[in-house]
């Protein structure tokens, strides 16, 4: 009894007690300042606790096929200098042969707040849109563009202990603007560069009755290198010299402005070279919009199962659901606002059903198919799938994607602090997963959800959109690319 009223005893009391005041401190003033943080804080700070690199990650990557100067400029202010005055129709058309088709497909697409591309067939009107470009009076800004190179200049600055090989038409413009460190390919140098015009457009900007609901862009071109089958059979024979760890193949989406002969003779080149590229090596195909359904069908048949992962936007998703007959596939086009998500889940189901790799049954097409994560983007909300177990990580991938969003379109992405000009649009309950009846319920400090249905994985998290945007146009990529590079990709068995 004595002893534990010793001196020695009273102190070792008061010592615990001196190192419980500043743990009750530091644990009570956390909750306070997590209570107290702005939405758009809390959820940064929670993706950051999500993104991990991962423990294999990809070294050596072959990115290719498109690539080109982007010329990007005020949307309305041109289309009310190209002084079209005859307009039927405000329509879609999957081809411009004129300043007038141009004008109508670009209004449609103005009215709906909705990205798009589109071709322009006619040599001598786009020659007037980049003589309109160049004008004093026109503010444009020129960037590097194409998938491809977009996708390898977002790599390459983020990533820099990895090797970047680009394989694409690259001219003397585009080879100035790309990062340094991206390989070129010196066999697919041109000498004039490949120009895509982008006419950017604001939230609530007006052209003749139509007002945009949303921010967007919309792309126009008249490329004659890209899609070449020079360029194809280069990306290929590059893979097989550099042998790397990872091959990011976009620009397919332009062959559709080709003859039908000639594409098909080219997708059948893609899809044998892809069928002879070593199963241990994973392919991305980068989607871009498309207009034409036959061709679309043929992409959806011919390449989409022969590659481990895809990404793409609300637009894409829903055309393929429509063309292979897929859920919701009226969706498409899609109007103003966001799709609901328990109908993306759905399209995205299908998909990776139909179309993905199943070792399950050996006699099966499906079992020879590739296909294992689709990454889906759009302005409020972001989801991967995935099936099987070669693909890990990706719910940090997710967030590394999800977190440059608002940043890049807003200009922030080197900025430290957070911006009031970063806000989340999302509902307070959300339907997931109708079939099994999965709601999310916003949490701003734990944003990001999980669940699985049969053996395909969920993973959903709301984005932070800026409400002023600067840039779109590039933006699909740059989050494509920052997700890819933050999943892990490992195979033990080849099913080939």
């Amino acid at each position: 009894m004595a002893l534990l009223n010793s001196p020695y005893n009273y102190l070792l009391h008061y010592a615990f007690i001196c190192a419980a005041i500043p743990w009750l401190y530091s644990y009570y003033n956390d909750h306070h300042r997590l209570a107290t943080m702005g939405v758009e804080t809390s959820i940064t700070k929670a993706w950051d606790r999500v993104i991990s690199i991962p423990t294999i990650n990809f070294q050596k990557i072959v990115v290719g096929i498109n690539c080109n100067v982007d010329v990007i400029m005020q949307g309305v202010s041109m289309m009310n200098k190209i002084n079209v005055t005859t307009i039927e129709k405000i329509e879609d058309h999957e081809e411009l042969n004129s300043l007038a088709d141009l004008y109508s497909t670009f209004v449609h697409f103005f009215s709906k707040g909705a990205p798009a591309e589109r071709f322009m067939a006619n040599e001598d009107a786009f020659a007037v849109l980049t003589k309109l470009a160049e004008s004093k009076d026109e503010k444009v800004h020129h960037s590097i563009g194409g998938n491809a190179a977009i996708m390898a200049q977002k790599m390459a600055a983020s990533f820099p202990t990895t090797t970047v090989t680009l394989v694409g038409p690259i001219g003397p413009r585009s080879h100035a603007l790309l990062h340094p460190s991206v390989v070129r390919n010196n066999s697919t140098r041109i000498v004039q560069d490949e120009l895509h015009m982008i006419y950017e457009y604001k939230q609530g900007e007006i052209i003749g009755e139509f007002v945009a609901p949303a921010s967007s862009r919309f792309i126009t071109s008249h490329d004659q290198f890209s899609a070449s089958s020079i360029v194809i059979e280069m990306f290929f024979k590059v893979i097989a010299q550099v042998k790397p760890d990872l091959i990011v193949l976009s620009g397919v989406h332009l062959l559709q402005f080709q003859s039908k002969e000639m594409r098909l003779e080219k997708l059948r080149l893609i899809k044998r070279s892809l069928l002879q590229v070593n199963p241990l090596i994973p392919i991305h195909l980068q989607m871009a919009s498309m207009s034409d359904p036959t061709f679309a069908n043929e992409v959806l048949f011919r390449i989409i199962p022969y590659v481990d992962s895809i990404a793409l936007n609300e637009e894409e998703l829903t055309f393929l659901a429509k063309i292979g007959n897929g859920p919701y596939n009226e969706q498409y086009p899609v109007r103003s606002g966001a799709l609901h998500v328990h109908k993306v889940v759905e399209i995205l189901y299908w998909l990776l059903s139909t179309f993905g790799h199943n070792k399950a049954s050996p006699d099966s097409p499906n079992y020879n198919y590739r296909l294992q994560r689709i990454h889906f983007h759009c302005l409020t909300y972001h989801i991967v799938v995935s099936k099987g177990t070669d693909w890990s990580n990706l719910a940090a991938g997710l967030a590394a994607g999800a977190k440059i969003a608002g940043r890049q379109s807003c200009n922030l992405e080197h900025s430290r602090g957070e911006s009031d000009l970063l806000e989340i649009r999302t509902s307070s309950r959300t339907l997931l997963d109708k079939h099994q009846d999965k709601v999310y319920e916003f949490d701003q400090h734990n944003p990001i959800a999980s669940w699985m249905r049969n053996e395909i994985v969920f993973i959903y998290t709301p984005v932070l959109v800026c409400k002023l945007p600067l840039h779109t146009v590039g933006l699909e990529d740059a989050i494509s690319a920052s997700a890819l590079l933050y999943s892990q990709f490992y195979k033990i068995e080849k099913f080939h």
